[in-house]
């Protein structure tokens, strides 16, 4: 476990303290306290069934239960575990009574562990662990059932786009995917998980690629899960990566956010934030916004959104729709799967999902469309 493990001098458990059952018999080895029941202390069993080798803790519900002040487990029942394939001729060594064991990849050239599990899973390398014994156990619980909750591994459809030869990329694929994982990590430590959206992810959807003529790149975040201290953040020059180019719209129901890398300066990336379309007090589908230069504005509808799945772009993971297919269509029509130049297609006209729905005034104009 190199990039995600630190190692403790002593195991923590949050809670491990004794059962109920450890309590009432005072002066009883624990041992025998805990033949009166099935269950027993977390940090006792993970200590009795410590494996030989390196493992990983990726059960979400003994996760959970180590966020209690009393953890007990079930004795019974199987916890489990992740193994690098690396050690896969040593599963001898894994007591199987004791664990249900995952093989994952970990590729030095991704930033993701991949799990052979469901038709594959992939989460971000990028978190903390705790050492007890050979188990590495995640320290916030919370963010790792996050991964685990987006972690369904999507393919692209990988279209053949029979492009001319003479059509120059107009961005370098994996230096744009790189951009985009270093917005995705900034996100992420500001508590925000965004997900690609728009050209982006027809882009990675239909060719498994940045499509090479496209000018900038698109993601979203929920508005129920914006932080906007991030882009206080970037205005302070605190982000390591990005300045902030322009904000427009209001953040209650309307804000795109548009930053560039310091350093090139380009392409940008736009942030949508996206937000619940309500019908007669229920959520029927999601919506992005829009301000064109003379104030007018724009709603784009999008069907319920769902990006609990996880996607590869040029060896990075990032969170995308479990139903592409349906967004896709739902934007660009049932001719998605065709080409079109992005010099000849325009943001509030082109798409098949977008409708005016007022301006801002000239005085308005001024607090909601900001160029930095």
């Amino acid at each position: 476990m190199r990039t995600i493990v630190t190692k403790l001098q002593k195991p923590i458990f949050p809670g491990a303290r004794p059962s109920p059952v450890q309590g009432i018999v005072d002066g009883v080895s624990r041992e025998m306290s805990v033949l009166e029941t099935n269950y027993t202390e977390c940090g006792y069993l993970l200590e009795a069934w410590n494996p030989n080798i390196h493992v990983l803790l990726i059960d979400l519900e003994f996760l959970k239960q180590l966020n209690y002040e009393i953890c007990q487990w079930d004795k019974n029942k199987h916890i489990q575990i992740g193994v690098n394939k690396s050690y896969k001729n040593l599963e001898y060594s894994l007591d199987k009574n004791h664990f249900d064991v995952i093989y994952y990849t970990d590729d030095s050239e991704k930033d993701f562990l991949k799990f052979d599990i469901d038709g594959g899973r992939i989460i971000p390398r990028r978190f903390e662990a705790s050492l007890s014994g050979n188990i590495a156990i995640p320290k916030d619980n919370q963010l790792f059932y996050h991964f685990w909750k987006r972690s369904k591994l999507l393919n692209c459809a990988n279209v053949e786009m029979n492009r001319t030869e003479f059509q120059k990329p107009v961005l370098n694929a994996s230096t744009a995917s790189t951009l985009i994982s270093r917005l995705r990590d900034e996100l992420l430590d500001n508590g925000m998980f965004m997900f690609l959206t728009d050209g982006t992810l027809l882009g990675w959807y239909r060719e498994c690629t940045i499509i090479p003529h496209t000018t900038d790149l698109d993601v979203s975040v929920f508005k129920d899960n914006y932080n906007p201290i991030y882009k206080k953040k970037v205005l302070n020059n605190e982000s390591k990566y990005f300045k902030l180019w322009r904000s427009l719209g209001k953040e209650e129901d309307s804000l795109e956010l548009t930053f560039i890398p310091k350093i090139e300066r380009t392409p940008t990336i736009d942030i949508f934030i996206m937000y619940d379309g309500i019908e007669d007090g229920n959520l029927t589908y999601h919506y992005v916004s829009g301000v064109a230069g003379d104030g007018t504005k724009y709603k784009f509808s999008i069907p319920i959104y769902d990006p609990w799945c996880a996607a590869e772009l040029h060896n990075h993971i990032f969170w995308v729709s479990c139903s592409p297919e349906e967004k896709l269509t739902h934007e660009y029509g049932p001719e998605w799967r065709k080409d079109h130049p992005s010099s000849v297609y325009t943001w509030n006209k082109s798409g098949k999902n977008g409708r005016i729905v007022g301006k801002f005034t000239k005085e308005e104009m001024r607090q909601y469309y900001v160029m930095y």
